[in-house]
């Protein structure tokens, strides 16, 4: 064990930008309660700021654009690189492929060994020149980090990664912030839901993996063995002209509303009665470890890390993710029965409990002492 010196290890996390998503929005959670001695914590961004780089830096957390042109540009890699150098940085920890590749190139070129390369979904690597980049860059990288044991098999059968140079780190957040969130008839009025309707939830960007169109497809088949409810669509994204029209043509109308972006997500939740996840793919879906901390039974279909997350039968269902009907017939069973929603939402808050913010950090600061060499165990070069 090494012996406390006092020093503070500069961390640098890479990231192309800051919008409210849900990758960023826990590093918005994270990196204060991170940035604490015997770490000092910035952040870099390689395209533009984001709505959220005003908040951490509020939190106390430097936020430091450096745009890039592309991912290869030597110009914006050189800039990136007298960066680190100047800022001392110790340990470099990139988000995503389009950061992870320049961050790696950067912190070769300023001599810092210490790197670490997160993936934050499945099937991320686009072509096959990306699958190649990342494989041969992990010569410079002392680990690769996956937000799901799903995420991780991906990693290692496309890169050829040992397992062992894997690491899962799980998404986490504050459950305070969502157990003491009541629910709110108010809210919902102002959302558009009639009074007296179950409410069913859906925290998703409005892209095509997020599964919107196959609910709605599952919602038109069933909606008249439905009790009353109502979808909330929340979320924004580029599909949501095409969403909008599918949602007329089905006449869909006083079914669902779409929110747009949020900001009081807790207080959506606490409000709700079902959350519903119809992804083509995940990592690990931040909305649904939301959902469990407020006590919302899930129903998602089982796809990347899902299934780490939700207990089929025991905080909500899983279903294949190519069967309208399973989801369908999902969502109905947990409207109708309302001991069984109960036992769910028990379960979903216990299971919570694995996906703290306090766990996630306790496991960062932890694969920073390893990596750092702070402790007698760290990882193999």
């Amino acid at each position: 064990m090494c012996k406390p010196s006092g020093r503070i290890y500069h961390i640098a996390r890479v990231i192309t930008w800051l919008p409210p998503g849900g990758i960023e929005k826990r590093l918005a959670a994270l990196l204060p309660r991170l940035n604490q001695p015997p770490f000092r914590v910035s952040v870099v961004c390689l395209r533009e700021r984001g709505a959220l780089a005003d908040e951490l830096e509020r939190a106390g957390v430097p936020v430091v654009v450096l745009p890039m042109r592309s991912r290869l540009s030597p110009g914006g890699i050189a800039r990136l690189a007298r960066w680190f150098r100047r800022g001392q940085v110790d340990l470099v920890h990139s988000h995503m492929y389009r950061s992870n590749v320049p961050a790696t190139f950067a912190a070769r070129t300023a001599g810092i060994r210490a790197v670490l390369c997160q993936v934050h979904n499945i099937n991320t690597w686009e072509t096959w020149r990306q699958r190649w980049m990342d494989r041969w860059l992990l010569r410079w990288r002392r680990a690769m980090i996956a937000v799901s044991e799903e995420v991780k098999r991906d990693v290692v059968a496309n890169l050829r990664c040992p397992p062992d140079r894997v690491r899962v780190l799980y998404n986490g957040i504050d459950l305070s912030e969502y157990e003491r969130a009541v629910r709110s008839p108010a809210l919902l009025r102002r959302m558009g839901v009639p009074d007296g309707r179950l409410v069913v939830v859906v925290l998703a960007r409005l892209v095509e993996q997020k599964g919107h169109l196959r609910l709605l497809h599952a919602l038109e088949s069933m909606r008249a063995d439905l009790p009353p409810c109502h979808f909330l669509f929340v979320g924004e994204g580029g599909m949501r002209e095409t969403i909008e029209r599918e949602i007329r043509r089905r006449g869909l109308d006083d079914l669902v509303t779409l929110t747009g972006h949020r900001a009081d997500v807790p207080a959506i939740l606490a409000s709700s009665d079902v959350s519903v996840l119809p992804s083509d793919r995940e990592g690990f879906s931040n909305a649904i470890v939301e959902s469990l901390a407020a006590g919302v039974p899930v129903v998602a279909t089982d796809v990347g890390g899902n299934r780490e997350a939700v207990i089929s039968g025991e905080c909500g269902y899983l279903v294949p993710p190519d069967d309208s009907n399973a989801l369908a017939q999902a969502i109905k069973t947990v409207l109708d029965d309302g001991a069984l929603r109960r036992r769910m939402s028990e379960s979903a808050r216990r299971r919570a409990q694995r996906f703290s913010l306090d766990r996630m950090l306790d496991e960062t600061r932890q694969l920073y002492r390893e990596v750092l060499g702070m402790d007698s165990q760290s990882i193999e070069q």
